[in-house]
């Protein structure tokens, strides 16, 4: 069960994006690619979601290497949500907004989340 997770929450995610990001796939392919390394990141509790949709580093002592690749998932985050508000005719934040809350719902237990006033809850 616990191997099955990384491939459902992926499949998921793919009908989360695909329907938005068809013409400017890209950044969803790179987001597909990166998703082992968040989930694993996520798991093991040194990454964690944001109300904002974006990834947020909790390891006091980040690796460099951890910190490119948040800075890679929230430079293709910020892609995806330009790119939902531009054919929803909404904004950035609604879009960002809107993933968050995804991404809270489909999280596992034992991630962790950040709330607007950057308290840590453990879900």
């Amino acid at each position: 069960m616990k191997t099955q997770f990384p491939l459902i929450l992926l499949f998921s995610l793919s009908f989360l994006l695909v329907p938005f990001v068809q013409a400017d796939s890209s950044f969803a392919s790179t987001m597909k690619e990166r998703l082992p390394e968040v989930i694993k990141a996520k798991g093991e509790g040194t990454v964690g979601e944001g109300v904002d949709g974006l990834l947020h580093i909790r390891a006091e002592e980040a690796s460099a290497e951890l910190e490119k690749m948040v800075a890679s998932e929230n430079k293709d985050r910020e892609a995806l949500f330009a790119n939902l508000a531009k054919k929803t005719k909404g904004s950035t934040a609604e879009a960002a907004k809107i993933f968050a809350k995804a991404m809270i719902g489909k999280g596992k237990k034992g991630h962790w989340f950040r709330s607007s006033k950057g308290a840590w809850k453990q879900k």
